[in-house]
């Protein structure tokens, strides 16, 4: 087996050293021949919206796994030069790029940090929109990264917290929206649909759950107890949750639809955020674990098939009519990977020891190990990346050799795929010729290295597994 993690470093090395040249960001889009920044867009490939690319910039949100990895490294390898890399990277973050006029971060879906014309991106600007920069947090942002910038500037995070009000809409009933604005100080507006994702208050409690814990202000608790507060009333008899809150019925998607997969990522958000307050407010910690076990109950009762490899995104509420399901490979917008709902069942199971959701993940483990890459498809780095995760984590939770086995043989199969001998940078995306963040290739890296590492030097890893995608 040819050697996984100088693959790994060789690409780390040719990041610091493009970042290098933007006070140590690393950009979004780059060229794989000539290793700098794309100046000129390359098209979107299927699946993928132009308004949630990160153009001429750069993205935390992306490039969270791949800083984790580089720690790891510096840790495990004495590449304190990473370590070093990644200081600067958050550093820089924290201190300059966080100083927005609301205080909400320029990362996640449709915001960034603009590198050339230093100041917040604006992914609406590459589809034509004249939409302000607009905050969605895109995926969970972890205690460790919180904790980085805490650490480098408090008030860059303390701010963002505040900032987070922002989602709340004006009107009643109440109601609050996963965008934001992040240069204007006034309420995103209410539209058609209330856009208002369970998953998304899941990180926003988490949010204020670490900053209750590090500052002990009350504010923090009372902002979350109110998001707490606002999907219990939603939930039905099995204890799942709307897709949304509200809906016009011309919107078949999502119009009196749950969403067993958001459902799971709230309840498991909920068990975190739990354990950050528990010294603090155990009553307040007690009642949020009790409403993430009804949720993990509502998303475990959901029409999964296990042997015919069904795994339920989206289900019509009262008759369970399946309305959208995760693929193995080639997710796209709205879509999910099924690795990247098995991760969140990791998750859940390493927080609660509930077998139930360990037997999902195996399941869908199993299906990484049955079913070949396709290699007609331009899968994202993303979701072969989680794929690598989710076997190696079973690896390290259950022992069993069939999972290292596994993701050593997949991690083969990626290096021929996204990788080639004389290019140190991985694809974004299978049969693509340009790395891009938004695509997930800090996913791949973090997946190989993990991997690599594990086979190395056994359980437990250096290499945390990286849950942020749920």
């Amino acid at each position: 087996m040819r050697d996984i993690l100088p693959r790994v470093t060789a690409a780390i090395d040719v990041l610091v050293s493009v970042g290098a040249a933007y006070e140590g960001l690393f950009p979004s889009i780059i060229d794989r021949g000539t290793n700098e920044m794309m100046r000129e867009v390359p098209p979107a490939i299927d699946g993928q919206r132009d308004g949630d690319r990160s153009p001429l910039g750069s993205n935390l949100i992306h490039d969270e796994a791949l800083l984790k990895t580089m720690y790891a490294l510096a840790a495990s390898d004495g590449r304190t030069d990473y370590g070093q890399a990644a200081d600067r990277y958050l550093r820089r973050f924290a201190t300059h790029c966080a100083r927005t006029p609301t205080g909400i971060l320029p990362w996640g879906e449709h915001a960034y940090w603009h590198l050339v014309e230093d100041r917040v991106g604006n992914s609406s600007d590459w589809r034509g929109s004249t939409s302000p920069s607009t905050h969605d947090h895109l995926r969970q942002a972890p205690q460790w990264l919180l904790n980085q910038l805490y650490v480098f500037e408090p008030q860059s995070v303390i701010r963002f917290g505040e900032g987070l009000d922002g989602h709340w809409t004006d009107g009643e009933p109440e109601e609050y929206v996963r965008h934001a604005y992040i240069e204007d100080n006034r309420a995103y507006p209410r539209g058609d649909r209330s856009c208002d994702f369970p998953r998304h208050s899941g990180f926003y409690i988490f949010d204020w759950a670490f900053l209750y814990a590090k500052t002990g202000r009350e504010d923090f608790s009372a902002r979350l107890e109110r998001m707490l507060d606002y999907w219990w009333p939603w939930r039905d008899e099995g204890g799942l949750l709307f897709s949304e809150s509200r809906s016009p019925k011309e919107a078949v998607g999502f119009y009196n639809v749950n969403a067993p997969g958001q459902t799971l990522s709230l309840g498991v958000s909920l068990f975190e955020s739990a354990s950050l307050i528990e010294n603090y407010a155990p009553g307040l910690a007690k009642g949020m674990r009790d409403r993430a076990a009804v949720y993990i109950d509502g998303f475990l009762g959901a029409p999964h098939d296990y042997d015919r490899g069904l795994y339920i995104l989206t289900c019509k509420r009262g008759s369970g009519e399946v309305v959208s399901a995760s693929p193995i490979w080639g997710s796209h917008y709205g879509v999910w990977p099924a690795s990247y709902v098995a991760l969140t069942c990791l998750c859940g199971f390493g927080l609660t020891g509930d077998r139930r959701l360990l037997d999902f993940a195996e399941s869908v483990g199993q299906g990484y190990l049955d079913q070949p890459f396709p290699r007609d498809v331009a899968v994202p780095a993303m979701d072969v990346g989680l794929g690598l995760g989710l076997l190696s984590d079973l690896y390290e939770l259950t022992g069993r050799e069939e999972w290292l086995d596994g993701a050593q043989c997949l991690a083969q199969t990626l290096m021929d795929v996204y990788f080639e001998e004389d290019v140190a940078l991985p694809r974004g995306a299978a049969s693509v010729e340009w790395y891009e963040s938004q695509m997930g290739p800090s996913f791949l890296i973090h997946g190989l290295a993990k991997t690599a590492l594990l086979a190395r030097d056994g359980a437990p890893c250096v290499l945390e597994t990286d849950y942020t995608a749920r």
